[in-house]
């Protein structure tokens, strides 16, 4: 009971310094005349706040459905504005950040990965960081990383049994953390990896909620584990970093990237952003390469068709190449890159990606209306939402990798800011290539070396991540 008035008194508060801060930038005055986006109702002072933290995607698709790709919600006096769909999220993914910042809304980050990391920073240390870290993305770097991702696929699933019943989720969670660990952060950070640093990586991943977006110091459980989880990992990062130093034989890898870095003022980069910046990278592997590779063989195993398609693709690789597993060998992999593109579209994208309006800017809809978005609105997306939009999916919905064989939906899917499960513009992510590297790697040798079958439920669409997929496996290897 105390818990819910003091969380109570909190959302009041709330609520009158934003709007307290919308009448004094004049946001009220400014806005008469302008068209702007369909509000939907909800109730007074908490808005949309609830729907939001229980259902967010539900409640996004519906009110998509009811006013179309521009609307906007109340959530305690602020104005959350949706863009959804190609016609109107190019401005979204295009806009400078003088018009849509990052910096506003990603202080969510700063309690995940610490101060003077990522957003947590100046923005011109922030961009230095992230020039940093893309070094170990190039894509001269990838034929390197194959042979790494092979090597820990085969140890991992060398500790199977002959067979049994696996939860995909974890299994598939654990692996894809030590082999990231080890293509990016280096051979300590892998070594050093054990089940509790992939379960306080779940933890980071869990503290990340829609409220958090808006309230990321709100005192909620899943941010006091986001916390605790924080702050063990930056014990953890530490000693390996400090071992790093002292280490006579340096590696060739992001982490020793790091530690030779300096900044444009001369300053070294410190143990504790390195330890903010390699738990981001772990976080990212968790959050996007996990949850894909899990839906791609829930999706295979659940759609037998598909499944048999690309079984007869390894069998044909196998023919060509052997057993042999390279870089220019899985850029062969048609079928299952199509399975696992499919599976990105509609099995776990995000729910939202977020910015903040710096500059009135107007969009126009498919069709033909033209709304204008306020200075100090909050805009988002969903690709959650978007990459079911049957006006560029057909049957969209529906699982099927060979819709992007059909000339027509292949034209509409390859159209800027149709499919945006990695984003778009300039904020594409730049691990994308590397995700359908280790995801090819891992799904190839799990089907070339093991019978699957699904055995626990798998109802699509409603998946939430939490679950356990449940898979019954036997050892084999594929006869050509």
């Amino acid at each position: 009971m105390v818990y819910i008035l003091v969380l109570a008194v909190f959302l009041i508060l709330a609520t009158f310094l934003f709007l307290k801060n919308s009448l004094n930038r004049g946001l009220y005055n400014s806005t008469k005349k302008l068209k702007l986006p369909p509000v939907v109702k909800a109730w007074p002072l908490v808005g949309a706040l609830y729907m939001l933290g229980k259902d967010p995607v539900n409640l996004l698709k519906n009110n998509y459905q009811k006013y179309g790709s521009v609307f906007t919600i109340k959530v305690l006096g602020q104005s959350v504005t949706l863009l959804i769909g190609p016609e109107v999220s190019r401005h979204f993914y295009t806009a400078p950040e003088s018009e849509l910042s990052l910096e506003e809304l990603y202080k969510f980050a700063i309690p995940m990965f610490g101060r003077n990391v990522a957003f947590g920073a100046p923005t011109e240390i922030r961009l230095q960081q992230t020039q940093f870290l893309l070094k170990g993305l190039r894509p001269q770097m990838l034929r390197f990383y194959v042979g790494q991702i092979v090597t820990e696929v085969e140890d991992y699933f060398s500790q199977w049994q002959d067979s049994g019943t696996i939860d995909l989720v974890h299994e598939l969670e654990h692996l894809i953390t030590l082999t990231t660990a080890r293509c990016l952060l280096g051979r300590e950070v892998r070594e050093n990896l054990t089940e509790e640093v992939s379960a306080l990586i779940r933890d980071l991943a869990g503290g990340v909620l829609p409220i958090s977006v808006l309230f990321p110091y709100l005192p909620i459980r899943a941010h006091n584990r986001r916390d605790r989880a924080r702050d063990k990992l930056l014990l953890i990062f530490s000693k390996i970093i400090s071992l790093r130093k002292t280490s006579p034989q340096p590696e060739e890898d992001l982490l020793q990237t790091l530690l030779a870095s300096r900044y444009n003022n001369g300053e070294s980069i410190t143990n504790e952003q390195v330890s903010g910046m390699l738990s981001a990278i772990l976080f990212v592997g968790k959050h996007t390469l996990s949850n894909t590779a899990a839906w791609t063989g829930a999706y295979l195993l659940q759609h037998k068709t598909y499944f048999s398609k690309v079984l007869e693709e390894q069998k044909a690789l196998l023919g060509r190449h052997g057993l042999k597993m390279e870089f220019d060998i899985l850029r062969e992999m048609d079928v299952l890159s199509r399975c696992i593109k499919e599976a990105a579209r509609i099995g776990y994208p995000p729910i939202i990606t977020p910015r903040y309006c710096r500059q009135n800017f107007t969009v126009t809809t498919k069709e033909g209306k033209e709304y204008t978005i306020p200075k100090g609105h909050i805009v988002l997306t969903s690709p959650a939402v978007a990459n079911r939009a049957d006006h560029v999916f057909k049957d969209p919905d529906r699982y099927d990798p060979d819709r992007y064989l059909s000339a027509e939906e292949k034209k509409m899917a390859s159209q800027p800011f149709s499919y945006i499960t990695f984003g778009g513009g300039r904020h594409t992510c730049p691990g994308e290539a590397f995700t359908f590297i280790m995801l090819k790697t891992i799904w190839s040798y799990l089907i070339r070396n093991f019978e699957l079958e699904l055995v626990s439920t798998f109802h699509e669409g409603e998946w939430n991540g939490k679950e356990k997929i449940l898979v019954h496996y036997k050892r084999r290897q594929l006869s050509i």
